[in-house]
């Protein structure tokens, strides 16, 4: 049986230009993954996540018009199934709770070492989970 690898469908939202090119263009790069849209505040975000229906979201915590924690919250309200991952420069740990408040699904800090390991890792989990749903 030669079974299917699901296509990831991402969005990612970061209100820095720099940082969300960065992040479209290695996104782009990864095997079985479709970049679905890039938002530049926490409002675009929660539209393009409505517009779009992505398996996986990256958002930045700290953005214009809504945080990314509202947006977090919005959007898992609306779409608990999809996987949403909190990235930010900030790494204290009253970001990282909060996040978890509203049921992030991970944490990474900008500054991490190991971002571009970390965000492949939810990638394969969420092929994982696309694959047991049948998706």
């Amino acid at each position: 049986m030669n079974a299917q690898v699901p296509i990831v469908r991402v969005l990612i939202a970061d209100n820095n230009p720099d940082f969300l090119s960065a992040l479209a263009q290695f996104v782009r790069s990864i095997p079985g993954v479709e970049l679905v849209g890039e938002a530049i505040d926490g409002e675009d975000a929660i539209k393009k996540a409505e517009a779009t229906y992505p398996d996986l979201i990256i958002l930045d915590i700290i953005m214009p018009k809504k945080s990314g924690i509202e947006a977090l919250s919005a959007i898992k309200d609306k779409f608990p199934d999809i996987t949403v991952v909190m990235i930010s420069i900030n790494e204290g740990q009253s970001y990282r709770k909060l996040a978890e408040v509203y049921r992030v699904d991970k944490y990474i800090g900008k500054n991490s070492d190991d971002i571009h390991k970390e965000l492949l890792e939810v990638i394969q989990t969420t092929q994982q989970k696309l694959a047991a749903r049948g998706n």
